[in-house]
């Protein structure tokens, strides 16, 4: 792995951050895949594509406002980037803040985001890389 698909990742969350859903998607490519385990959401689902991505944050309408992705450290694993994250924002209706973290296996291709997989921790995230 290339010092670029870090700074690639970096600069993926640094844009959402800042700009928003469209501007990150300029670093996501059109074949982008993200699958949500079942462990980590009460809607596992796969997610394609710009489209997938949408569809993806959409789903956050109406229940949780203030969605933030905070990538604490990044970690160079070799084929992959791995991210570990805290997810934050506040409950729409109740006003409670929430928070999730999970460690991302991000993969790189061609200058572009083409996929990513979250896992609980750390040490599930690096045993899916060598399984």
């Amino acid at each position: 792995m290339s010092e670029p698909s870090v700074e690639i990742v970096r600069r993926l969350f640094e844009r959402f951050d800042r700009d928003g859903l469209e501007a990150a998607l300029g670093l996501v490519s059109e074949d982008f895949v993200v699958e949500i385990p079942g462990s980590m959401s009460a809607e596992p689902d796969v997610y394609e594509g710009h489209d997938g991505a949408r569809r993806y944050f959409a789903a956050f309408d109406g229940l949780i406002d203030d969605v933030r992705y905070e990538p604490l450290e990044l970690f160079d694993e070799g084929e992959a980037v791995i991210v570990w994250l805290r997810l934050s924002g506040r409950g729409s209706m109740s006003g409670i803040e929430v928070e999730q973290h999970a460690a991302v296996v991000t993969r790189v291709e061609g200058g572009k985001v083409t996929r990513m997989e979250p896992h609980p921790d750390l040490d599930a995230a690096r045993a899916s890389l060598r399984s």
